[in-house]
């Protein structure tokens, strides 16, 4: 048995207090808060079992222990998520960037395997700025611009830039109904959640920026109003890639195609069919 206030035995009421709040992977998301708070790696969390916490510390973790005994999302608990090898800033003005989204990054990352210089790259609704970043640090030879409508959030993503040394350019606005066309590749996850869904969703999305998340008409209605303008935006050879809700892939279909785009869907990493690229059919 662990000593009494040693650090194993912290580690393990942390973890019972959790489960006992319907945490799934409680042992694990406790090991995060305590590694991440005390500045150490989760093995030595074990290596160090014994080690005495002083009484700032251990404040310090309860208050984070009980933040995400509240379904208070993990990683703004923590204060970061990692994303496609960056480590991003995240809190309550964006969305915690979700793993299908690398694979968003992943589809895109392989049809901008030809990408030239100059060609210009545009992230719609880009939050923490995940997409773009990532974009960015790996076809460094674009030119990536990033917009969306909260100021809040566009403080978010400029900050992440700023920590990784990438070198983009951000825009306040509405979708993209504010800038030019002729962009290689646009890219969204916009909200595509439907209001009717908000009592179907887990309590830590209570957390997060509601209008980041949910959308009218079904959750289509943003998704909708980019399709409707991508034949303005997208250049020749152009191309529109979203993220949307796996039940969407039908109605994102017949939107493609009432504005003469051509699309085609790609399942994520548990068979759905999340993610759609479309381009001009001219």
């Amino acid at each position: 048995m662990p000593s009494e206030g040693s650090l194993l035995d912290l580690l393990q009421r942390g973890a019972d207090y959790l489960a006992k709040h319907d945490i799934d992977n409680a042992r694990r998301e406790a090991e995060w808060i305590f590694a991440e708070g005390l500045g150490l790696s989760r093995l030595e969390l074990y290596t160090r079992f014994d080690m005495p916490v002083a009484e700032p510390e251990r404040l310090m973790l309860r208050e984070r222990i009980q933040r995400r005994g509240q379904r208070e999302p993990l990683a703004y608990v923590l204060g970061t998520q990692p994303f496609c090898g960056l480590d991003l800033t995240v809190g309550p003005d964006v969305l915690v960037p979700r793993p299908e989204t690398e694979e968003l990054v992943e589809l895109v990352s392989a049809d901008l395997a030809q990408a030239g210089a100059g060609d210009r790259i545009l992230d719609v609704g880009t939050g923490s700025g995940a997409i773009a970043l990532a974009l960015c640090q790996r076809h460094s030879v674009c030119e990536v611009h990033a917009t969306d409508l909260s100021a809040a959030a566009l403080e978010v993503a400029r900050a992440n830039a700023e920590r990784h040394q990438l070198t983009l350019t951000f825009h306040k606005g509405h979708l993209a109904t504010e800038l030019p066309g002729d962009w290689r590749m646009v890219v969204a996850n916009l909200p595509y959640i439907g209001d009717n869904e908000r009592q179907l969703c887990d309590p830590e999305l209570d957390y997060e920026p509601q209008q980041a998340l949910f959308a009218p008409d079904e959750g289509m209605a943003l998704v909708r109003e980019l399709i409707a303008d991508a034949p303005r935006l997208l250049g020749a050879a152009g191309v529109l890639w979203l993220e949307h809700g796996f039940a969407q892939a039908e109605r994102v279909a017949a939107c493609c195609a009432e504005h003469g785009l051509q699309c085609r869907h790609e399942a994520d990493g548990a068979g759905h069919l999340r993610f759609t690229r479309a381009w001009s059919d001219g």
